[in-house]
């Protein structure tokens, strides 16, 4: 009976080792897919653990492109308090700053684009956002499609829906050239993505 046993079971586990091409395939988890499609795209992906990280990589972004507090534009008093950046205002009459500090609502794993409104960007279209764009998001608002993304805002914001609902995409002019992205403005894009507290 051994015998017999080592043959048919050698045989099942072989069969165990073939995947079946009708079943699908074990995707990444969506955080990882996002990274990969967003860094693929040009965009620069920064994971932090904690605030002090966070912090810590927002100040080296600055550093690392000669940036001063002159330079940059938030219109978010969260974000201007979570940095400690001073209200310059004369930044916030000039559209025109080298780089914005903005928010999101999601990332979007499956385009590895950021879904943003007018909660962060007002009524101002891409094109007239800075070149240069720092977002600062958490662990929580990955979600695998814009369909995900737009039922969890009908829910969220179900009695004021927000306007200006758009998606950045396009982080590199060399890949504009997908259908998709005609249209949208190429911003030098830095996203600090801190986990989850």
């Amino acid at each position: 009976m051994g015998f017999f046993s080592d043959i048919f079971g050698s045989k099942k586990k072989e069969q165990k080792a073939d995947t079946s091409p009708y079943l699908a395939s074990k995707k990444d988890p969506k955080e990882l897919h996002f990274a990969r499609v967003f860094t693929e795209k040009g965009g620069k992906f920064i994971f932090s653990e904690n605030v002090e990280q966070t912090r810590n990589y927002f100040h080296q972004i600055l550093a690392e492109n000669g940036w001063g507090s002159a330079d940059l534009k938030s219109d978010s008093k969260s974000l201007n308090s979570f940095f400690n950046i001073p209200v310059n205002s004369e930044v916030s009459k000039n559209k025109k700053a080298t780089a914005q500090l903005l928010g999101c609502e999601y990332l979007i794993a499956n385009k590895g684009s950021i879904l943003v409104c007018s909660h962060q960007i007002q009524n101002l279209k891409l094109d007239e956002l800075p070149e240069n764009l720092i977002i600062l998001a958490s662990a929580a608002q990955f979600v695998e499609d814009v369909s995900e993304a737009m039922t969890m805002i009908n829910t969220r914001y179900k009695d004021d829906l927000p306007s200006n609902i758009t998606t950045l995409n396009t982080f590199d002019a060399n890949k504009e050239d997908d259908f998709l992205s005609y249209g949208s403005s190429t911003k030098n894009l830095y996203l600090l993505v801190q986990e989850d507290s």
